[in-house]
C-alpha cells in the first residue's frame, strides 16, 4: 500500500509540473504556476496523510493478527495439554487392564502346568507298574521260548531240517522265509506262541519291508481259517541302543504288523493286540550278530 501511495504522489507532482509549464492563453503565467504548485502541495499532503493512515491501519492490523496468533497458540497448547492428559489417562487404564489380563493368563498357565505335572507324575507311577507287569510277562515268555528252544534243539538232532523257523539252533542264523499257516497253527497249539523271522523292518524304523508280506499273509490265512483265533503280536529287539527307544520301536513294529493284518488283509481289529518289550525277552546271546538276529523278532502269542 505504501508503494501505491508513493506512486500516486509522484504522478501528482509530474502533473503539477506539467500544468506549471502550460497555462491558458491570456492568463498570467506566475499566477497559474502558484496555483498549480499550491494544488500539488495539497495533493502531496493528502497523499502523505493517506499513506500515514494506511501505515497506521497496517500496524493496527498487524497487532490484531499477532494477538489472534498468540491467542490461537495458547488455545492450541491448552487443547494439546488436555489431549495429552486424556491420552495418559487412557494409557494408564489400558496398562492396568493389560496387567490384569497377563496376571490372569499367568495364573491359568500355572494351573495348567501344575495339572500337567500331576498328570505326568500319575502317568509315570502307573507306567512303572505297567512296565513291571510287562517285564514279568516278557520274562515268562522268554522262559517259555527257552524251553521251546531246548525242545527244538533236541528235535533238531533227530530231524535236522525241522518243521518251523523256531527250531533253528542257537548258533545258526534264523530262517527268514515264510512259515506255512498249517505249521504256525501246530506251533501255536503245542507251544502257545511262535516267532516269525520272516517279518522284517527297515533299520531303526517300524516300516515293514516288502519281503514281510509273505509271512504276514500266512498269519492272515490262519486267522481266516480259524475265526476264533486271537493273537497278541509282540515286538522284540536286541540290546543295542537306548532301552526306551528300543521299547518304542518294538511297540511300533508290533502295531505295524497289526495294522497290515487289519488294513490290507481284513482281519478284525478285536482279534489282535500288540505290545513291545525291547530286549526284555532274549532267546539268544546279544554278544554275537547271530544271537542278536535271533533276538530281533516278531512273536505271535495265542490268546
Amino acid at each position: 500500500m505504501s508503494r501505491m501511495l508513493g506512486a500516486v504522489i509522484v504522478i501528482l507532482v509530474l502533473m503539477g509540473g506539467a500544468l506549471a509549464v502550460w497555462s491558458p492563453v491570456g492568463a498570467p503565467k506566475g499566477d497559474a504556476t502558484k496555483t498549480e504548485l499550491a494544488r500539488v502541495a495539497a495533493a502531496r499532503d493528502a497523499a502523505e496523510k493517506a499513506l500515514a493512515d494506511a501505515e497506521a491501519k497496517v500496524a493496527s492490523l498487524r497487532q490484531e493478527a499477532d494477538k489472534a496468533a498468540a491467542a490461537a497458540r495458547e488455545e492450541g497448547e491448552r487443547k494439546l495439554a488436555a489431549a495429552r492428559t486424556e491420552a495418559e489417562k487412557a494409557m494408564a487404564a489400558l496398562r492396568r487392564e493389560t496387567e490384569g489380563l497377563i496376571a490372569a493368563i499367568r495364573a491359568d498357565a500355572d494351573k495348567a502346568v501344575a495339572a500337567a505335572k500331576a498328570q505326568a507324575d500319575k502317568a509315570a507311577a502307573g507306567g512303572g507298574d505297567k512296565l513291571a507287569a510287562l517285564r514279568d510277562e516278557a520274562q515268562k515268555t522268554a522262559a517259555a521260548l527257552r524251553s521251546q528252544l531246548e525242545q527244538c534243539q533236541a528235535a533238531a538232532s533227530k530231524k535236522p531240517e525241522g518243521e518251523s523257523a523256531r527250531c533253528a539252533t542257537g548258533s545258526s542264523a534264523p530262517s527268514t522265509g515264510p512259515v506255512a499257516a498249517a505249521d504256525i497253527a501246530r506251533e501255536l497249539d503245542s507251544s502257545g506262541s511262535i516267532a516269525l523271522y520272516g517279518i522284517q523292518f527297515d533299520t531303526g524304523s517300524a516300516k515293514l519291508t516288502a519281503e514281510s508280506r509273505a509271512s504276514i499273509d500266512e498269519i492272515a490265512k490262519l486267522m481266516k481259517d480259524d475265526t476264533k483265533l486271537k493273537l497278541l503280536v509282540v515286538g522284540h529287539t536286541d540290546n543295542r541302543g537306548d532301552f526306551n527307544l528300543n521299547r518304542t520301536i518294538s511297540e511300533q513294529r508290533a502295531q505295524a504288523v497289526v495294522t497290515d493284518l487289519v488294513g490290507r488283509l481284513g482281519i478284525e481289529p478285536a482279534r489282535l493286540s500288540s505290545a513291545g518289550v525291547a530286549d526284555l525277552a532274549p532267546v539268544s546271546t546279544n554278544d554275537t550278530e547271530t544271537g542278536r538276529a535271533r533276538n530281533r523278532r516278531v512273536e505271535f502269542v495265542k490268546r
